[in-house]
C-alpha cells in the first residue's frame, strides 16, 4: 500500500457526495477538518477523504464518511486493507488521534449478511454513525422507466397530489427558507428526531457552486394553495444523488413527501446520475431501529435494500476511545430513541 496527501479542495468525487471536496468544506465549517489522500493498492487508485475533530478535550477523532470503497479498490481481504490504511494515514493526522472511523459505502444488496471488519485494534459499534441499510434506486434506464418501477402505494399517493401539490427548486430567498425551517423544527418535535441547525444547513445549501467539483445541492419545495407544505434537502455527486433531509406537514388526503421524491429522482436521471440513494432503514439484527418506520414509503419507490459493514473503529488509544465511545452511546440512545414517520428523514 502506498498512501499520498493530497489537496482536499481538488478531491475528485467519484462515488457519494461524502466523499468529495464539496464536503470538505462543508464539514470545516463545522469544526472538522478535512485531509485527503490518495491511496495505491494493487495496482488500483483511490482516493479517499477523512475528517477530524477534536472530541474529547485534546483528543481526536478521525472519521471516514463512506469511504474508502473497497471494491473500486479491488480489495479482497478487507481487514488487512484497513489496519494498514490506518497505519499508513496516522502520520499524516494531528497529534492526540484516538482512532480512525471507518463507514464504509453501502455494497450488499439485499443481502442481510453483512460482512463485519475483525482484527486486533477493530472495534464494531453499536450503533452506526451513518445508517447500515438504506433503498437505492438503479436509474441506469432512464426516468420513465424507474417511474414504471413505482409500486401502487407510491403510485396513488402521486395520483391524488397531482392536481393540488406542486414542487419547485428554492429559489434562494430567505422567506421561503424560514417558512421551509419551521417545518422541518415542527417535524423534528413530532417525530422525535434531533434536527440540524439552520446555520448548517444554510451552509450546505449554500455551498452549492462555490466549490470545486462537480457536487451540488437542492432544495427542493412542495406547494399547496401558493403555500410551503414540506421539502427535501439533495444532495448530487456525478454518480449518484442522496437524500439527505426532509419535511412535511400532515395533509388531509394529500401528502406532499412522495411528490418531492418523485421530482428529485427525474432530476437525478436528468443528471445522469446512475443511483438514487433514498438514504437510511433498519439495518440487519435491529441495527438502525430508529428508522424502521421508513422503510414500507422508501421502498414505495421500485428500489432495492442495500446493506453495508457497521461503523468501525481502528484504535490508537484505548482510554480516550473508551470514554468517548460510552459518552457518544449515550448521546445516540437520547437521539434516536423515537421512530420517524414515513417520509421524514432524521438526522442521522
Amino acid at each position: 500500500m502506498v498512501v499520498r496527501p493530497i489537496d482536499y479542495k481538488k478531491f475528485v468525487c467519484t462515488g457519494p457526495a461524502m466523499q468529495s471536496s464539496f464536503w470538505a468544506a462543508l464539514k470545516h465549517g463545522s469544526l472538522w477538518k478535512p485531509y485527503a489522500f490518495e491511496v495505491e493498492w494493487e495496482e488500483h487508485t483511490h482516493s479517499i477523504l477523512i475528517l477530524v475533530k477534536q472530541v474529547l478535550l485534546v483528543w481526536n477523532l478521525a472519521y471516514i464518511p463512506f469511504g474508502p470503497d473497497l471494491q473500486a479498490l479491488g480489495v479482497t481481504q478487507a481487514n488487512e486493507f484497513v489496519r494498514q490504511l490506518a497505519k499508513q494515514v496516522k502520520p499524516f493526522l494531528p497529534p492526540f488521534v484516538f482512532a480512525l472511523r471507518f463507514d464504509l459505502p453501502f455494497d450488499e444488496v439485499n443481502d442481510e449478511n453483512v460482512s463485519h471488519l475483525y482484527g486486533p485494534r477493530l472495534r464494531t459499534l453499536s450503533e452506526s454513525v451513518q445508517p447500515d441499510a438504506t433503498v437505492r434506486i438503479n436509474l441506469k434506464w432512464g426516468y420513465q422507466a424507474v417511474k414504471l418501477g413505482y409500486r401502487d402505494r407510491a403510485k396513488r399517493a402521486l395520483r391524488k397530489a397531482s392536481q393540488s401539490v406542486e414542487v419547485g427548486i428554492w429559489g434562494g430567498d430567505e422567506a421561503s427558507f424560514k417558512r421551509w425551517y419551521d417545518i422541518y423544527l415542527e417535524t423534528s418535535r413530532r417525530d422525535g428526531f434531533s434536527p440540524r441547525s439552520a446555520k448548517y444547513l444554510k451552509a450546505l445549501l449554500t455551498l452549492d457552486g462555490k466549490v470545486q467539483g462537480d457536487v451540488s445541492s437542492k432544495l427542493l419545495l412542495a406547494i399547496l394553495n401558493r403555500k410551503i407544505v414540506g421539502g427535501i434537502i439533495v444532495v448530487f455527486s456525478p454518480s449518484e444523488a442522496t437524500y439527505l433531509y426532509g419535511s412535511s406537514l400532515r395533509l388531509d388526503g394529500v401528502t406532499s413527501s412522495h411528490p418531492l421524491q418523485d421530482y428529485a429522482i427525474k432530476m437525478a436521471c436528468d443528471r445522469g446520475c446512475s443511483f438514487y440513494d433514498l438514504y437510511g432503514i433498519a439495518g440487519p439484527k435491529g441495527r438502525g431501529s430508529h428508522l424502521a418506520g421508513l422503510e414500507v414509503f422508501k421502498l414505495s419507490f421500485g428500489g432495492q435494500c442495500y446493506y453495508r459493514t457497521p461503523s468501525t473503529d481502528y484504535v490508537y488509544r484505548f482510554l480516550p476511545w473508551k470514554v468517548y465511545t460510552i459518552s457518544e452511546w449515550i448521546r445516540y440512545r437520547l437521539k434516536r430513541r423515537i421512530k420517524p414517520q414515513e417520509g421524514v428523514q432524521p438526522n442521522s
